[in-house]
């Protein structure tokens, strides 16, 4: 009965099957890009580690330590090796500006052993490298992309300016050479140091340990010997920190995917109805041959379970292919937030991921079968001989019964939130809103009962007969027509709370207080999301000395400090920068005029209000952060707000201070003022032409640094309009399968108004009044449930998630575009519905029934 059904209708088995499959491909794209995000990275540990066993850092590496610290880790009895390391970028001097990620490593040593440095083209012998500072090794893969060969000297962009490089060698795709997808150089580590302005420092001390000692001994020997602020682990518990970091940019993504599948669950539930319509009498038949009710009951589960499985393997080889196209735009996504380089050599895909995404799928599709599977089983063969058989197996519920259903899911909603505020759990979050999902859809049925009633006046007046008609398929499934307006909420509730948390972002970043001056002088590079790489505090004394040039402020920021075990940023500023109306209007907490103050002498710090808040840090409190030294501790002066150098938060102090605890007077960007009256495009013009030569860096107006910090963002959401595109697209397909339905099912009554000499235009007219008032009722709860649903993702669970606070922008103007688009799409699906029905001859028709 099953296989006859979808032989005679497989544009419904396509819907179902799509249904699922496009809700289990969306969830199981993102679950892939991330988990393979990880194991990339965990990977990319392992290389770069080499063989050490354990490895002593200062959070993430930015600045480095005391290179005399190797020399003590080497002298422990335990330890048989001990290796500096440091990081740095350095950028092609060209139009393409091209990155790469530099390792400098002690090449004279047993280091190039422990990294499996295998150089298989060199020139000249290994003294002579050595004590040539710009010696540089490229990888096979970038020098072949580039056309570099053994001997060049290329120019590249450093935190010191612009050098010439000497090419000595070329590295086979083997070890260390294998990580940035071969976006990598390396130099024997005292020039590396001299290169990125870290003499006589180390980012990393890697370590190899002897065969018969205790790790976990030597490790706590060692950090009891070692400066407080330097942690010792292993490689691999660097990996697990880092997955937690992007557990929570995970959550994110399973929130909105989870959304694509419900929409899902909803078209099959609309499709499983319609079919269980179509097949009412032959399933009435089988009922009077004597089959049992639960059987059939258990047959349509069944059927659902199997198409469930069918779609999720479907949807899991969509995914996959789909995960290719979004890794790009996620892993960028991703370097905007935790400013990361992300290089994805492979996808990864794990049984595991496998059986759960199934299940999901499987359980989905189930969910969708019970109700009609239940109507099935009640069918009573006499009912079905009547005309009006098929309005009597329409599945519906009392409208008040699903207003209270609602309130219910309200309440729910409103719990779940208290409790995800006071647990700072996201899945509390992802909770409310499904939740809040849920009980839009049980509104959406009384709600579209309603307006047929109140259009059963109007369209009438306004379009006489085809009005009528309009409003009276309206009325006759009031379930699947309800259903189908909350799928197109969903959609538009997606599309719509999207792009208000990016506007919200957007809008936010007006307040940042970087943004002051007239111009702002920064490199070209960046450490791999908005945060530039930093340039030597040179530059500052060159753009002071230019005519018109009042004064010059600094602003630096390590994005990678540790703050009670977690990612913080520690931001150096020079007193310009705090004493100024535009900062002391975002002090929310404490005295303006003393904080400043106390920040100029380097007494005490600021701290953002988003770590603030994560961490019940108030006016007075003490904060403990890790130097090179060891760990100070500092005063809060003030909370600020709209500082978005962390996502976990900052910590602000002055750049005096800053620069004698962690040795450090690199400058991310440096703020200049000119004089009143001066021409700004002159000055402009004049850096330019001063630091062109020397530095590869951008001068900006403040507006179009704005402008930059602002495109970051929509760089950060940009793999979110492929989700968007998926969800229209399932959205439209039940639009178009409701109204073929409705069509089917008044075959009869459509070939009756033709044969007494009803226009045809009149009657697709009609239609696609119908697909209309479906859409634009379903756009206008989407826009409500937006607003909804935007504030709670604003406020709350990006405030937890990714850690930023924010002000609230709804997207009005995005919102009436997706009204119109709803509009739009219901409209172009009831003309294909309307013309499908037209072309069946009159006769056929008639005879339907």
């Amino acid at each position: 009965m099953s296989a006859r059904d979808y032989r005679a209708a497989p544009g419904r088995l396509a819907l179902i099957l799509g249904g699922i499959a496009s809700g289990v491909a969306l969830i199981a794209a993102l679950g892939i890009i991330n988990e393979s995000v990880a194991a990339n990275f965990r990977t990319m540990l392992e290389r770069a580690a080499g063989k050490a066993a354990l490895q002593v850092t200062l959070g993430t590496g930015e600045v480095g330590f005391d290179e005399s610290l190797v020399q003590i880790v080497g002298a422990d009895p335990g330890v048989a090796q001990a290796f500096g390391f440091i990081r740095g970028t350095l950028a092609a001097a060209d139009q393409s500006g091209e990155v790469l990620q530099l390792f400098g490593i002690d090449l004279g040593t047993e280091a190039v052993d422990s990294y499996d440095v295998r150089v298989v083209e060199r020139e000249g012998d290994e003294i002579e490298m050595l004590n040539d500072p710009s010696s540089l090794f490229l990888t096979e893969e970038y020098a072949g992309r580039r056309h570099i060969a053994v001997g060049d000297r290329v120019k590249f962009a450093t935190t010191s300016g612009i050098r010439e490089l000497h090419v000595r060698g070329l590295l086979r795709p083997e070890g260390i050479a294998t990580v940035f997808g071969g976006n990598l150089a390396v130099m024997d580590l005292p020039a590396a140091q001299r290169l990125v302005g870290k003499e006589r420092r180390v980012d990393q001390i890697d370590i190899l340990v002897r065969r018969d000692s205790d790790v976990a001994a030597l490790a706590e020997r060692l950090a009891n010997n070692l400066p407080s602020s330097l942690s010792v682990t292993r490689p691999a518990l660097r990996g697990e920190r880092f997955e937690r970091v992007i557990g929570a940019f995970q959550a994110m993504l399973d929130g909105l995917s989870l959304l694509c599948l419900l929409a899902g669950v909803f078209i099959v539930y609309n499709t499983t109805a319609t079919a269980i319509t179509q097949r009412a009498r032959d399933l009435a038949i089988v009922i009077a041959l004597g089959a049992e009710r639960r059987t059939i009951f258990g047959l349509v589960l069944i059927e659902a379970m199997i198409l469930g499985v069918i779609a999720s393997a479907m949807g899991i080889a969509f995914g996959y292919g789909l995960a290719h196209v979004l890794l790009s735009l996620v892993a960028n996504s991703m370097g905007v937030v935790y400013q990361t380089r992300f290089s994805v050599e492979s996808l990864s895909l794990t049984w595991r991921q496998a059986v759960w995404y199934t299940t999901l799928g499987t359980a989905g599709a189930l969910a969708a079968a019970l109700v009609p599977a239940r109507k099935a089983s009640r069918l009573d063969p006499l009912d079905l001989m009547r005309p009006d058989f098929r309005e009597k197996l329409a599945i519906t519920s009392p409208n008040r019964l699903l207003l209270g259903i609602a309130f219910v899911f309200l309440a729910l909603t409103a719990a779940a939130i208290y409790v995800e505020r006071t647990t700072r759990s996201i899945a509390w979050g992802n909770t409310a809103a499904l939740l809040l999902w849920v009980s839009a859809i049980s509104l959406a049925v009384p709600l579209m009962s309603g307006i047929s009633t109140l259009l059963r006046h109007v369209f009438p007046r306004l379009f006489g007969f085809d009005g009528r008609v309009a409003v009276e398929g309206l009325r006759r499934s009031p379930g699947r027509t309800g259903v189908t307006t909350a799928v197109i909420a969903l959609s538009l509730t997606l599309c719509v709370t999207v792009s208000s948390v990016a506007r919200s972002f957007r809008e936010s970043e007006r307040n940042w207080f970087i943004l002051m001056g007239d111009l702002v002088v920064s490199a070209v590079a960046t450490e791999g999301g908005w945060l530039e790489t930093p340039l030597s505090p040179k530059v500052g004394d060159v753009l002071g000395s230019l005519p018109g040039v009042v004064r010059v402020e600094t602003y630096r920021v390590l994005p990678g400090q540790t703050f009670r075990d977690s990612r913080i940023a520690v931001v150096a500023v020079s007193p310009g920068f705090v004493d100024t109306e535009q900062f002391r209007r975002q002090i929310v907490a404490g005295d303006a005029e003393e904080a400043v103050r106390a920040v100029r002498s380097g007494r005490d710090v600021i701290v953002s209000d988003n770590l603030a808040e994560r961490f019940g840090v108030g006016v007075g409190d003490a904060v403990r952060l890790p130097t090179p030294a060891g760990v100070e501790s500092f005063r809060v002066a003030a909370v600020v707000a709209a500082d978005y150098s962390g996502d976990q938060g900052s910590v602000i102090l002055d750049c005096a201070r800053f620069a004698a605890l962690w040795q450090d007077t690199l400058v991310s960007h440096f703020n200049v003022f000119v004089e009143p009256g001066a021409n700004l495009e002159e000055v402009r013009s004049a850096a330019v032409r001063t630091l062109g030569h020397d530095y590869m860096v951008k001068v900006l107006t403040v507006p179009q640094t704005l402008a930059y910090h602002q495109g970051m963002v929509d760089r950060a959401f940009v793999f979110t309009y492929a989700i968007q595109l998926l969800v229209v697209a399932v959205t439209l397909a039940g639009i178009f399968d409701l109204l073929a339905t409705q069509i089917i099912e008044r075959r009869r009554e459509v070939g009756v108004f033709r044969a007494l000499g009803a226009d045809e235009w009149h009657i697709a007219r009609a239609i696609r009044l119908e697909a209309v008032a479906i859409g634009v009722v379903g756009a206008l709860l989407g826009a409500v449930l937006a607003v909804g649903t935007s504030l709670l993702w604003v406020h709350i669970n990006f405030r937890i998630l990714i850690g930023y606070i924010l002000e609230h922008h709804f997207a009005a103007l995005t919102a009436c575009w997706c009204v119109l688009l709803a509009a739009g799409v219901a409209m172009i699906a009831g003309q294909l519905a309307g013309r499908g029905a037209l072309r069946e001859p009159v006769l056929d028709a008639l005879r339907s029934e």
